[in-house]
């Protein structure tokens, strides 16, 4: 147990002294005596008797190692503000006992959670409130507890996190199957060690080595259903009854969800949507960024401390939307500030207008054509290369370099150059006829800004999978060559089209690797007929509602034990790049990342090195034959032994079939101690 000083934040960045604060650890004991691994860090009362709100984040991200670095700063300023910060390794993952869950967001995970916010209220110095919060997974399961509704969880605040899993998970992106370098790092995470022994005992082969991956599980739901659903908020917004804080990104793949529970949920609900990728707001890339700790601080204020003073309706109104209007930038895969401005508003945007655009051959024109002016259907074709949407990362919001050579292999819509500054806010939508000589073919659209130079900037997309034209839960494929229409709503955005640019959208049949290929060569039909081929844009004020006292970045504690370090073999720490295969005419796209870090407490140091590529493969001739293989390996060093753990994912496809294997190798000093296979033919399913 620790007691640590508060030097470090400077006092501006609170309303009242910071408190000191120690850490625990301990153990949660669940109903069946599994143990799960707590580290705690506890403010010091002033006075007899303080007690202290609780905020719990619970994750299979295993607290001391992986995460320890990370984790310090966030925790220990919590703490100083007053909150007794928690985080919990779930069950049969980090320092937990037990055997992995059967998949993420399993009942298992649930019914601890449940029992973990009962004990944790009850520990003293506890108030008896809980509040939950996180990112992504985290940001998931604190979610899916308000649903549940346990008597002292009393508010979340959920950061980059979905309210619908088959459509906007990372697993089906808008209901297509989609391989992300997620599935090669949690299917690697889960197969490490427990901490803080590191045994390759029988209880670690038999708990984790052996568990099979949960890659199988989510191959094997390619069909939106129960599986999914049980687990969705959108299926019933009611079901959540506390207040709930949201946070979503410009650049991050959940950014459609947050906006649509800040417009659904009917509980106080405040959001902020910034210009970042799947990261937080004090450090999202590209920023600008604020202090969102204080911000969290403040919101959980009101709701976990019972001598909080009742919250006034014009101060604090039932939602609060923040939301950071990008003014428009050229592409840059690098930019770090992106030009712009926060907006409070609400949603739709207040003043909103849409500004509807009509597909007209390869233009987009402001005025409906009538029909003696349309001489045709406007019908435009396209051969459909299956390795096309690299530039556009590996899901919706990477940063992005120039989309030109992307869209040579689109069909592209260009508006007229701007004679005027339009900026929108919201949810675009594409409405038009399509067909395609293959009933298998996928839809991907982007919303595009086209500058005066010609360099393309990617605003904002979305994918449709025409097996989901009439319903989700029950999929058909339309006849080849049958018209149908292509109704899609693109990801939420924010955009300013300046003078002089034009509006483009990109229409395609791939989008890789965000999507794995359709099966079927083809040439598909768009069809700009100038009437009903429309793009709604939601077109809002010039920079309204400007908000400019956002707090400042606070400085930190940074941990005392833990530290990052270089990999020391001289390449970059991530590179992305395309490659050719020129025997085969394979095409592949490929990401590699590597990180290094210390961690020197209770008289052990150990240096741990991981690395994870991530390569798909298609070919434009034949892209049933796609496949991903993703690689990952992490070394730990300590006291004279070299651990290391490597697993290997592979999926190949053909026509009819996913070919999926795992192989998972664990080895001391050089030496393979064991090594284990896992196999299955799965079934495409409308994928």
């Amino acid at each position: 147990m620790n007691t640590q000083n508060s030097n470090g934040p400077p006092s501006e960045f609170l309303t009242r002294r910071r408190y000191k604060f120690r850490i625990k650890k301990s153990w949660l004991t669940m109903p069946d005596g599994i143990r799960l691994a707590a580290t705690s860090y506890i403010p010091v009362a002033r006075h007899r008797g303080e007690t202290f709100p609780v905020l719990l984040e619970y994750l299979p991200y295993r607290k001391d190692d992986t995460f320890y670095v990370v984790d310090y700063s966030f925790f220990s300023y919590q703490a100083q503000l007053g909150f007794i910060t928690v985080k919990v390794d779930i069950r049969g993952t980090g320092a937990s006992e037990g055997n992995i869950p059967e998949r993420e967001y399993s009942e298992t995970e649930m019914q601890d959670c449940e029992e973990i916010i009962k004990q944790l209220a009850a520990r003293k110095p506890a108030n008896g409130n809980v509040g939950m919060f996180g990112v992504s997974w985290s940001g998931f399961n604190a979610l899916q507890m308000a649903m549940r509704r346990p008597p002292a969880l009393k508010a979340i605040h959920a950061v980059h996190a979905s309210d619908d899993l088959f459509h906007d998970d990372v697993h089906y992106i808008d209901g297509n199957l989609h391989l992300d370098p997620y599935h090669l790092y949690i299917c690697h995470e889960l197969g490490l060690p427990r901490t803080p022994d590191y045994k390759f005992d029988d209880q670690y082969f038999a708990q984790r080595f052996n568990h099979r991956p949960w890659i199988f599980t989510y191959l094997k739901n390619q069909l939106d259903g129960p599986f999914w659903r049980k687990k969705s908020l959108r299926e019933d917004f009611g079901q959540i009854d506390i207040p709930v804080y949201l946070v979503g990104g410009l650049l991050d793949g959940y950014r459609s969800a947050t906006a649509r529970m800040f417009q659904e949920l009917e509980v106080p609900v405040r959001c902020d949507i910034g210009p970042w990728d799947h990261s937080c707001p004090d450090e999202g890339a590209p920023g600008p960024n604020y202090e969102w700790q204080k911000r969290m601080g403040q919101w959980f204020n009101r709701y976990l401390r019972p001598d909080a003073k009742p919250a006034k309706p014009r101060s604090h109104p039932q939602k609060e939307l923040l939301v950071y209007v990008r003014h428009g930038h050229k592409p840059d895969v690098d930019i770090e500030q992106v030009p712009g401005y926060w907006r409070r508003d609400t949603l739709p945007a207040q003043h909103e207008k849409s500004l509807n655009l009509f597909l007209s051959g390869g233009k987009l024109v402001s005025r409906r054509l009538a029909p003696l002016e349309s001489h045709d259907s406007g019908a435009r074709t396209l051969d459909y290369k299956a390795f096309g949407g690299t530039a556009a990362g590996t899901w919706w919001g990477n940063t992005t370099g120039d989309m030109a050579a992307d869209d040579a292999d689109s069909l592209v819509f260009d508006s007229a150059p701007m004679r005027q500054v339009k900026q929108i806010v919201g949810t675009p939508r594409l409405s038009v006829a399509v067909s395609a000589t293959s009933p298998k073919a996928k839809w991907s659209v982007r919303l595009e800004d086209v500058a005066p130079d010609g360099s393309v900037t990617l605003i904002t997309g979305g994918l449709f999978n025409p097996a989901h034209r009439k319903s989700r839960l029950e999929p058909s494929l339309p006849e080849a060559n049958s018209v149908y229409q292509l109704d899609l709503p693109l990801q939420f955005t924010t955009w300013t089209f300046q003078k002089g640019h034009k509006i483009r959208l990109a229409v395609s049949n791939a989008q890789f690797p965000i999507t794995w290929p359709s099966v079927d060569l083809m040439v598909s039909t768009v069809f700009a007929d100038g009437k009903t081929a429309t793009l709604t844009l939601p077109s809002v004020p010039v920079d309204v509602c400007a908000v400019k006292d956002l707090p400042a970045l606070a400085k930190k504690l940074k941990s005392p034990d833990s530290w990052s370090i270089d990999f020391g073999d001289g390449k970059p720490e991530r590179r992305v790049f395309n490659r050719v295969n020129k025997r085969t005419g394979a095409r592949s796209h490929v990401i590699e990342a590597k990180s290094a870090y210390v961690i020197d407490k209770d008289g052990t140091k150990r240096t741990y090195f991981a690395e994870l590529t991530n390569t798909w493969t298609t070919k434009n001739d034949n892209p049933a034959d796609s496949q991903y293989l993703g690689v990952g390996q992490t070394t730990i060093v300590s006291q004279g032994k070299r651990q290391k753990l490597r697993t290997r994912i592979l999926v190949q496809s053909d026509a009819h079939n996913f070919y999926v294997s795992v192989v998972r190798t664990v080895s001391l000093n050089g030496k393979v101690l064991k090594r284990r296979r896992f196999c299955e033919t799965i079934a495409r399913q409308f994928q």
